[in-house]
């Protein structure tokens, strides 16, 4: 059901951010499996909110890259490119997965290309806005 989904995703960041330990100090990029949940989750279920998860992170990584923090842009990089991986190794997924795919690969794509402008940005000792985040000042002011 779609109150799972959310349930897991909710989890899953919250386990991303703080650990499965809950003794995380900043974002240590755990990722929870299905026996770590205490409830019985269907595969679409843990899938859907895995996805999801995604997004969270994806929008934690334009916060941290506004404040220029290479290190938690990568790990949500490299967080986010472990996900992708995973799905597309399955061989069949539940298709409400299948549709949020592309939306996977934009979250990636984008992560990949602030990580990009942040390293030219410093190269240069420049100070320079990332694409993503004109992106998101851009949603918010709509």
């Amino acid at each position: 059901s779609n109150v799972l989904e959310e349930y897991a995703e909710a989890k899953l960041f919250y386990a991303w951010l703080f650990g499965k330990n809950d003794d995380g100090e900043s974002p240590v990029g755990d990722l929870l499996a299905p026996e770590d949940f205490t409830i019985d989750l269907k595969p679409g279920e843990y899938l859907g909110g895995l996805c999801d998860l995604t997004g969270e992170v994806g929008r934690f990584a334009v916060q941290k890259g506004t404040a220029r923090d290479t290190d938690a842009v990568k790990l949500s990089l490299h967080s986010n490119s472990r996900i992708l991986n995973a799905i597309q190794t399955m061989e069949r997924t539940p298709s409400a997965i299948n549709k949020k795919m592309d939306q996977l690969r934009r979250s990636v794509e984008k992560l990949e290309r602030m990580l990009y402008e942040m390293s030219l940005s410093e190269a240069t000792g420049r100070k320079v806005q990332t694409s993503a985040e004109n992106t998101e000042t851009e949603k918010m002011e709509d």
